[in-house]
């Protein structure tokens, strides 16, 4: 199976990349596109008012959405959420700005993992959690579904409608420092993982909450964390175990969003990770496997790819590559200045010097608008 995947694989770049440019003849022209839609933005702060980062985001770029944090990654101080109830307030206010500013609601997103990596946590006043470990290891998928709904629950009355969970890396490297010995893998045995994040799914739906598998292709294998820095799984990987959560699930269609991660493996795409790779995002994910939704990036702000590429770059490369949400968190090591207005301003440069089709700019922001018309009212 391996030898096949990797045959196809070899086919698919063989073909060469389709053009990213529209070439043929003068244009006409043509209306604007609402290219922030596609930004799903971090900010400082735990309220609308007074908040001017904030209102410049949603009222002057219209970014698409957000994402909260429970704590600053620099200062390990506050950064958007200090109790439920002012979690509520703050989501509320934000969605009537949206729709003063900006005519349609935001996209407003977590990670809600369970365990570890739980923005509503303990210490700003909700329940512990079980991890996705925890859950796997009970092997009861009725539990890790109700487990979810509680979870999706709790996102409901946060205001927060779309859940960066679940991880569905299997944990190929017991050592793996960036999901497996975190806990937030449901195990090493693929059919697990496909069982317990079927179960996860149903509960997020169940609460009217969107989810979103990642790592795609798998970070499971990795012996690096790709916040920190270039992470390879080319010698590690093993794809005919890592996809399969990813085949079943998408053809179940249980798959609302996919998140690629920022691994790299050279014989996916000897030049990019496969967050900024056309042959992992547009072929094996969308070609081969048939996923026709969302794909939302990794932060890229996260070391593997700040280190390698600037923002306006790794931006434009996702958008070629299939990427239709570019998650800007602004909550890490390296924060960058005014990045929504700049990934904007740089994205309609492109398409003026014919740099980005707006075809596949067109394609990003109708499959977004679809996942925000199945938003819970």
């Amino acid at each position: 199976m391996r030898v096949v995947l990797a045959a196809a694989v070899a086919a698919l770049l063989v073909g060469g990349c389709a053009s990213t440019a529209d070439t043929a003849g003068p244009r006409k022209a043509q209306p604007p596109l609402r290219i922030a839609d596609l930004l799903l933005v971090g900010f400082s702060g735990t309220e609308v008012a007074g908040n001017e980062e904030l209102r410049a985001l949603v009222c002057d770029v219209k970014v698409g959405g957000v994402i909260l944090f429970e704590r600053d990654v620099a200062t390990r101080t506050p950064r958007n959420i200090v109790s439920p109830e002012q979690v509520a307030r703050l989501t509320a206010d934000l969605q009537a700005l949206a729709r003063s500013c900006a005519g349609r609601p935001l996209l407003i997103a977590a990670d809600a993992e369970g365990g570890l990596v739980m923005r509503l946590s303990a210490r700003v006043g909700y329940l512990p959690t079980l991890s996705p470990q925890e859950l796997g290891d009970g092997g009861d998928v009725a539990q890790t579904e109700l487990e979810a709904q509680r979870l999706g629950a709790r996102l409901r009355e946060a205001g927060i409608n779309w859940n960066l969970a679940p991880v569905v890396d299997v944990a190929v490297n017991p050592t793996n420092p960036a999901v497996v010995t975190l806990g937030r893998t449901f195990g090493s045995d693929p059919e697990q993982v496909v069982a317990h994040a079927r179960a996860f799914i149903a509960g997020m739906h169940a609460a009217g909450i969107l989810a979103t598998l990642k790592h795609f292709p798998g970070h499971g294998s990795s012996r690096v964390d790709s916040h920190l820095g270039f992470t390879d799984v080319t010698d590690t990987a093993d794809l005919d175990v890592e996809l399969l959560p990813y085949r079943r699930l998408i053809k179940e269609g249980l798959a609302d969003s996919v998140m690629p991660g920022h691994v790299f493996n050279r014989t996916l795409d000897p030049w990019y990770p496969a967050s900024l790779s056309r042959a992992t995002v547009a072929r094996l994910l969308r070609a081969h496997l048939g996923y026709k939704g969302v794909v939302v990036s990794d932060d890229l702000l996260m070391g593997a790819i700040t280190q390698h590429y600037g923002l306006e770059e790794s931006a434009l490369l996702a958008l070629r590559a299939g990427v239709d949400v570019l998650l800007i968190s602004q909550n890490s090591v390296k924060n960058e200045p005014g990045a929504a207005a700049r990934v904007v301003a740089a994205i309609e440069q492109a398409l003026k010097e014919w740099r980005l089709s707006r075809k596949t700019v067109r394609a990003a922001l109708e499959r977004v608008a679809a996942l925000r018309a199945r938003l819970a009212p």
